[in-house]
Parts: C-alpha cells; sequence; structure tokens
C-alpha cells in the first residue's frame, strides 16, 4: 500500500446570502500556508471546497484532512 502525505487544511466559515432561499448561507474556504506561498479555495459547501482545492493544486481528496475546529471569518 502506498503511503501518501496528508495535507492539513484550515477551514474558515463564510457568512453568505442565498439569492435563491433569499435567506442566510454559510459557504467555506479551505486553505494552508506552504512557505510563504498561501494556498485556498473556496465554496458554497465544505465538499464544494475541498474538491476545488484538490483540482487546483493537484492532490488526492482522500489525502485531505481538516484542521478543527474551524474558524469564522
Amino acid at each position: 500500500m502506498e503511503n501518501r502525505k496528508k495535507i492539513h487544511l484550515n477551514v474558515k466559515t463564510v457568512p453568505a446570502f442565498d439569492p435563491l432561499t433569499m435567506g442566510p448561507h454559510t459557504a467555506f474556504t479551505v486553505f494552508c500556508k506552504t512557505g510563504s506561498t498561501l494556498l485556498y479555495a473556496s465554496g458554497w459547501t465544505l465538499k464544494d471546497a475541498i474538491e476545488l482545492y484538490a483540482c487546483q493544486y493537484g492532490c488526492n481528496p482522500e489525502d485531505i484532512r481538516l484542521i478543527r475546529p474551524f474558524r469564522p471569518r
């Protein structure tokens, strides 16, 4: 079995407004700092943010771990 490095991401919750339901919503930003570079992705759901991060930075979503508690923005 392959021993892949895990990626630990911070999560920020972002207050938003859903124009479809006309109500408040919480969006998500996942991020990590690598040296002096900040790598991040945002999504309407936490799953969307994680999938976008994995796609943008070429990593496997199964290797992503989340740091808790989440941080409010």
